[in-house]
């Protein structure tokens, strides 16, 4: 087979595996009740055959079947198939040979084929015809005879439920499909074309029983011989069980894992009577909004009411009409289901007094908010979950009790600043006791002070005087962690005005203060006074 024909068969293999691909999920919609019933709903469909499968649904695509618990091993999936029965080579007379007997002339390739059909999937084969000039005619055929330059293939009668799709790849690349995919023309001595039919079963024609096709080129002796198998039933099926004690009493065959219910007896375990509620209104009176889980694929459908299964946990338990509700599917906060506030009804959280949200974390309770004047978060702000949100930003804290801007923060901490930076002041003996509520950070000068621009939380500069007048400077803050900090510059005096002066004890001593007046003092301020210094002379 030359190149052009290699490729032909290439196209032809791959329309044939596109033609297979095109299957639907029909499987739960066909609410088959057999696995034979399940795998002639659509090729796609796969039978579970595990007796302790929980899903309602036994038939589906294996892949939701494997999803839902069912191992590959126990899903019955039976493919078709294909065989190659007879496969004589096309004549091919040598230049200057004699002639060819008839039963040495094949035009047409291979001869016999066995299709094994599985419902809804196609089988494709593959027909080569090349013209032979010694070719026997088919005299009794109303066709073309053997001057003619067209070929057209024509098969026998087909069993009801069976198609036959033809394509065909004729001279000069051109492809054909449907009625005219039957035919190449402008066919001499010599020129080969192929062809290619998809094979479709529907169901179980014939009651499963063999058929045989026949198709020939019209005008001609010879004919290819298909022999097809349809795949009615599963493997599992030969080991049914009649009357099985698994089939409520008796009335049903236990076979691929399932019960086969006997004439007039419907059910999983064919535990009804068909007389007292029909198969379909059974199903139907089981799903819920007319989807298609029976009995929300948390419980059993049985004479047309679903019974919810059991769970391990005997605290657990599905309920509602369709088994659709349950207390254990609930949010939970700090791993506990409802908060343990609360309780699961219907996938959805009760909660218990002075509790609310969906998983009953939040408290209705005000005593955590209240402030120290008895007020709900000091009248600064709301109480949500047991929590205060500050509404003015000024405010911080638990119960927005903290003002770090307010008037009088920097004289409140003064002395506990003073004892922990310097070491002096009201409370330098007790300093480690009072005074250890806040984070101290010391830096050279008071261009390393934060600023407020500079902070995400309020900040308040503060410069106080020590008992020897000299100033310090520092900042005090909550931040956002609700940690109090405070900045402080490490050197007192360090006002940046310019001082003169500074003698013993007794010596006049004078400068320029904070507003630029001139000073005198009497006393000595050696102890803050550490730059720009002179000493001025006492009067005379």
């Amino acid at each position: 087979m030359d190149l052009k024909l290699l490729l032909l068969s290439a196209l032809i293999g791959g329309l044939c595996l596109i033609k297979a691909q095109q299957v639907g999920n029909e499987c739960i919609k066909a609410s088959a009740k057999s696995c034979g019933e399940c795998i002639q709903a659509g090729a796609s469909c796969g039978w579970c055959t595990d007796p302790f499968f929980s899903r309602s649904h036994r038939c589906d695509v294996a892949l939701a079947l494997q999803v839902g618990g069912c191992s590959e091993a126990m899903i019955e999936n039976p493919q078709g198939s294909t065989w190659i029965l007879k496969n004589q080579p096309l004549a091919n007379r040598e230049k200057g040979a004699g002639k060819l007997k008839p039963d040495d002339v094949t035009q047409i390739q291979p001869q016999e084929f066995r299709l094994n059909l599985r419902s809804g999937e196609p089988q494709c084969i593959e027909l080569n015809f090349k013209r032979a000039e010694d070719h026997p005619i088919d005299l009794h055929s109303p066709g073309p005879m053997s001057l003619s330059s067209e070929v057209i293939l024509e098969n026998s009668e087909l069993p009801e439920g069976v198609t036959f799709v033809y394509t065909s790849y004729c001279k000069n690349g051109k492809l054909s499909i449907g009625q005219n995919g039957r035919k190449c023309s402008d066919i001499f001595v010599g020129d080969e074309v192929s062809f290619a039919i998809n094979v479709t079963a529907k169901g179980c024609p014939s009651g499963g029983k063999p058929e045989t096709i026949k198709i020939k080129p019209l005008g001609f002796t010879e004919e290819v011989e298909i022999l097809l198998n349809f795949i009615c039933e599963c493997d599992c099926h030969k080991d049914s069980q009649m009357n099985s004690p698994n089939c409520h009493n008796g009335n049903g065959a236990f076979e691929c894992g399932a019960c086969k219910c006997n004439e007039g007896r419907i059910g999983r375990q064919c535990e009804c009577s068909s007389n007292d509620v029909s198969s379909e209104d059974m199903d139907k009176n089981c799903r819920k909004d007319n989807g298609t889980d029976i009995c929300s694929n948390n419980g059993d459908c049985v004479c047309g009411t679903c019974e919810c299964k059991k769970r391990e946990n005997p605290e657990e338990r599905y309920s509602g009409e369709f088994c659709d509700c349950d207390n254990f599917n609930c949010d939970r906060s700090n791993n506990k289901l409802c908060g343990g506030h609360g309780h699961c009804d219907c996938r959805v959280c009760v909660c218990d007094a002075n509790w609310t949200g969906s998983a009953c974390d939040c408290s209705l309770d005000t005593s955590t908010c209240l402030a120290a004047n008895k007020q709900i978060c000091n009248g600064r702000g709301e109480c949500e979950c047991g929590t205060c949100k500050c509404i003015d930003p000024k405010f911080q804290g638990p119960t927005c009790e903290i003002c770090p801007t307010c008037p009088g923060v920097c004289a409140e901490h003064k002395e506990c600043v003073q004892c922990r930076a310097f070491g002096t002041g009201e409370k330098k003996d007790t300093c480690e006791r009072d005074c250890s509520y806040f984070n101290l950070i010391k830096v050279k000068d008071r261009d390393k002070l934060p600023q407020p621009a500079s902070q995400s939380f309020p900040l308040m500069h503060c410069k106080e005087r020590d008992a020897n007048d000299c100033w310090f400077y520092y900042t005090y803050a909550v931040n956002n962690n609700t940690e109090k900090e405070v900045h402080v510059v490490e050197t007192l005096g360090e006002t940046g005005d310019r001082v003169e002066a500074v003698g013993e004890t007794g010596d006049r001593v004078e400068g320029v203060g904070e507003n630029g007046d001139r000073v005198e003092a009497t006393r000595s301020v050696r102890t803050c006074l550490s730059f720009g210094v002179r000493t001025i002379e006492p009067d005379m």
